[in-house]
């Protein structure tokens, strides 16, 4: 079915499209002293606790701005002044992580494996034995610039038998892959409002072990970022310390109820596996090349190698498809002549199909008439 170039379909890492019932919710000026607004933010903050089975141990505090914020936060709380971080990276956000605690001047090591290869328990413990200054390791759940996702219990594993605090960037997972607290006993972990909750940007949340919490009381120098301060304030007044993003935070609201109204996170991760088993599916058909082993590759978002044409061009690409009512994604520096079309947001395997129809119109204005069939790409 034909789109509308005006009311484009965000096939992208994030922000993704949202329903259109969770938009109405912005259209009313909401006061942030509001009994009603207090309920949403109560609402949100049980919700995403309920999400990581983590209820009377965990306890989810909202940062305004993007999901960044939220892992800058949690660094600046949970290690301890003289504290070491072990980051694994294997793609952009990874980095981001390295970017945060230099800026800040906290010391890290790096375990660094190739962009669409996850890293190894044993990797983990040697990057433990080798330093034991290290006190937190930082792992990204979905590494959206490949679309690899990374596995979470065997470097939980590692963290328990270090005595280790584990932190996860969970921003493009949580909400529709299962990241349960009581089998990965971890410190923190952080998500996006515009991601797979399907809300919209605006405040990052990390969800944070109580006793860790309270633990980081005076640890962070930083004022706005400090996760006990906020998190001590909402529990006594329900209310954020500073203005918050009123609509927004009750857009994310509204957006929790419809996660629970589809059937959680086991319903959303179906929806995502079938909208990702389409394109897959679909653009090898055309003959693209998908970058990921299918094996290590999230339901998230998938990343495509440019075709070996000399007719192609993503801007062209990127262009007829806006044009046909969606939007796609440039790959990262890291993986150069890739592009990326994310699974996530208000999207069915139909809009999917959608898209293929659109981006096969696009190639053939292109002049590209044939790629021949790809395979998948190859076993790690």
């Amino acid at each position: 079915m034909p789109r509308s170039p005006t009311e484009p379909l965000l096939l992208t890492p994030g922000p993704v499209s949202v329903s259109l019932t969770t938009k109405q919710v912005m259209l009313r000026d909401r006061p942030s002293g509001d009994v009603e607004f207090q309920e949403d933010v109560t609402l949100a903050r049980t919700y995403l606790v309920s999400l990581i089975n983590g209820q009377g141990s965990y306890s989810a505090v909202p940062i305004p701005g993007s999901a960044t914020y939220a892992n800058e936060a949690v660094i600046a709380t949970l290690v301890p002044r003289g504290g070491k971080v072990l980051i694994h990276s294997n793609g952009v956000y990874g980095d981001r992580l390295v970017e945060i605690c230099a800026a800040r001047g906290i010391a890290c090591a790096v375990l660094r494996t190739p962009p669409f290869t996850p890293a190894s328990a044993e990797q983990f413990e040697q990057a433990l034995a080798a330093d034991a200054a290290i006190t937190h390791v930082f792992v990204v759940h979905c590494e959206t610039s490949t679309g690899v996702l990374n596995p979470l219990e065997p470097v939980a594993e590692v963290c328990r038998r270090h005595s280790k605090g584990l932190l996860i960037d969970a921003v493009a997972s949580l909400g529709a892959v299962p990241i349960d607290a009581r089998k990965l006993d971890f410190q923190a972990v952080t998500l996006s409002s515009n991601k797979c909750m399907q809300g919209v940007p605006g405040v990052g949340w990390a969800i944070v072990q109580s006793d860790a919490l309270e633990s980081a009381r005076g640890n962070s120098d930083s004022l706005t970022l400090d996760l006990w301060d906020q998190n001590q304030h909402m529990e006594h007044s329900g209310a954020f310390r500073f203005t918050p993003p009123t609509q927004v935070v009750a857009a994310f609201a509204q957006a929790c109820r419809e996660h629970a109204a589809e059937g959680g996170t086991e319903a959303r991760l179906e929806r995502y596996r079938r909208n990702w088993r389409r394109l897959v599916d679909g653009m090898r058909q055309m003959g693209f090349v998908t970058v990921v082993p299918d094996g290590f590759a999230s339901p998230i978002v998938a990343t495509f190698r440019y075709p070996n044409h000399p007719d192609f061009s993503f801007e062209a690409l990127f262009q007829g498809m806006k044009r046909r009512g969606f939007i796609i994604f440039p790959g990262r520096l890291a993986l150069a002549d890739t592009f990326r079309i994310g699974c996530m947001g208000d999207v069915t395997e139909s809009d999917i199909a959608d898209a293929m129809e659109a981006l096969a119109e696009t190639m053939q204005e292109m002049g590209i008439a044939e790629l021949g069939r790809a395979d998948p790409a190859p076993a790690a």
